[in-house]
């Protein structure tokens, strides 16, 4: 594994670090839930990361294919 620009490996995690194998290429969303006086939106972000598979069931996000 060679440390990136973030001094973490190539394999880890780019939402919260943790070194798996277990990483897939995913669209990080923002999401703005409804209120009473506004509507509700989802936001992609650019760019994709690489996350493992707590993070893609915590977070919401688009898995690239």
């Amino acid at each position: 594994m060679t440390p990136d620009a973030t001094g973490r490996g190539a394999d880890s995690c780019d939402s919260c670090g943790d070194v798996t194998g277990d990483l897939v290429e995913v669209t990080r969303l923002y999401v703005v839930p409804e209120s009473w006086d506004t509507e509700g939106s989802t936001t992609a972000a650019e760019g994709t990361e690489s996350w493992c598979f707590p993070c893609r069931t915590h977070y919401p996000h688009r898995a690239v294919t």
